[in-house]
């Protein structure tokens, strides 16, 4: 019952369950579906008067949060529906009685599978929107195989047009391998979104068992790509390289993810555009500069530095808050700045110093500052160069803390494909 999206992907099912919000828990029937799109929609239900009364009050007031619903249901062969993440969108009454619409950010159901059935692989699978990819990409993982599909033209940025299998040859596997399997498969996913330049969004994730399949639904919308820095016809080395990096010992720094995920927003403005990625790089330094390089000099050679010139502060015919906040200067003053942070991870990652010239951040830092506190770019400095500059710095680290060698889209001095490192 739950198909590729080639067709409809899980077919009209109805449900016996309960509805709950708070401590209030009340018996329903409902219908859910998922056509082609991948999105699941759960039909209006009927309620009685208390359900429908505590339902409402859940969508909260103009401003505020509201609380999320659960709902739950099995049918008769044992299919299982489940979501803690449902909201209230609509309610109405008439001469039928109550009737309630929600809408959910993520919901799971679980099909059993035929024990007759020929089909009994295990794997884990996103299905991705508007992901282009010129052919099928297998490349062999530790877990297995990890396949990668996407189509060369998406109809739209919408399109369900993509998918990322982790697949085993084996069929007795512990729970352990698809904890793994889907963390690999996410990673990769992650890697493609920076690749293809903007967010991929998954609206569906499948975990197929030898007993049953578990597909969990995620509202959202595609959006397109924006100046992509690997080519969709050219994804091979680098699905090969984001799954060397994935089983490397060395942890993927967290922080380089949530960069990529700034360095991908769609806003039409530029200037916000560049103060997300000023933030973006901001993050990265702070989160990658190696440890002796944070600080102007050792810790231990500023503490006497530090304490003298605190004490200082008391000879002095200064309020409490205003000694508070000199202190607090005080202590700063052995902080690195950016301009040394980025020195030491050009260093450390060995990125082209004619490109990343040491007036490059200080140029940045200018253009941030005027749009902070003027409102506006500075007039004698080009802000579309300044992000693309910004952009490619992020861009590089990316791709240097993926270990990733070949070719690259670069923009910062004029569009170029490039090679890496």
């Amino acid at each position: 019952m739950i198909n590729k999206p080639n067709g409809s992907c899980f077919t009209q099912t109805q449900f016996e369950g309960t509805v709950s919000v708070g401590n209030f828990s009340s018996d329903v029937t409902f219908v859910a579906i998922a056509e082609q799109d991948c999105r699941l929609v759960v039909d209006p239900f009927r309620v009685d008067g208390d359900t429908s009364l505590a339902l409402s009050k859940a969508m909260g007031q103009p401003g505020e949060h509201g609380q999320t619903v659960k709902l739950a249901g099995t049918t008769a062969d044992n299919i299982v529906f489940s979501s803690s993440d449902m909201d209230v969108v609509g309610s109405s009454s008439g001469s039928e009685g109550f009737e309630i619409r929600l809408t959910t950010g993520e919901a799971s159901i679980i099909v059993p599978r035929p024990k007759d059935k020929k089909e009994t692989r295990t794997a884990v699978k996103l299905f991705l929107r508007g992901f282009k990819s010129f052919s099928q990409i297998e490349v062999r993982a530790s877990l297995g195989q990890v396949i990668v599909r996407g189509v060369p033209k998406p109809t739209s940025s919408d399109e369900v047009s993509g998918e990322i299998i982790v697949q085993s040859d084996e069929l007795a596997l512990d729970e352990d391998w698809y904890t793994q399997a889907e963390d690999l498969a996410k990673f990769v996913w992650k890697g493609l979104q920076f690749g293809h330049g903007g967010r991929l969004q998954v609206p569906l994730l499948q975990v197929f068992r030898p007993e049953s399949v578990t597909a969990t639904f995620y509202q959202g919308a595609g959006r397109p790509g924006h100046l992509p820095a690997i080519h969709f016809m050219d994804q091979l080395a680098f699905i090969e390289a984001l799954v060397r990096r994935f089983e490397h010992p060395d942890a993927f720094p967290d922080a380089v993810w949530q960069a990529v995920g700034w360095l991908n927003s769609d806003s039409s403005i530029d200037e916000v555009r560049f103060l997300t990625l000023m933030t973006a790089i901001e993050t990265i330094l702070d989160s990658l500069v190696p440890t002796r390089r944070s600080t102007i000099i050792p810790k231990t050679d500023f503490e006497p530095i530090r304490d003298a010139l605190i004490d200082a502060l008391s000879g002095h015919d200064l309020t409490e808050t205003h000694a508070e906040i000199f202190a607090n200067k005080i202590k700063g003053l052995n902080q690195a700045t950016l301009s040394n942070k980025l020195q030491a991870v050009i260093e450390k990652y060995e990125l082209p110093t004619d490109l990343f010239a040491d007036d490059v951040l200080r140029r940045l830092n200018k253009q941030r500052v005027s749009i902070v506190h003027k409102g506006f770019a500075r007039e004698d400095d080009d802000l579309w160069q300044c992000l693309l500059l910004a952009r490619e710095l992020i861009v590089r680290i990316v791709f240097a803390e993926l270990r990733f060698t070949g070719a690259i889209e670069s923009y910062a001095e004029g569009y170029e494909r490039q090679q890496v490192p």
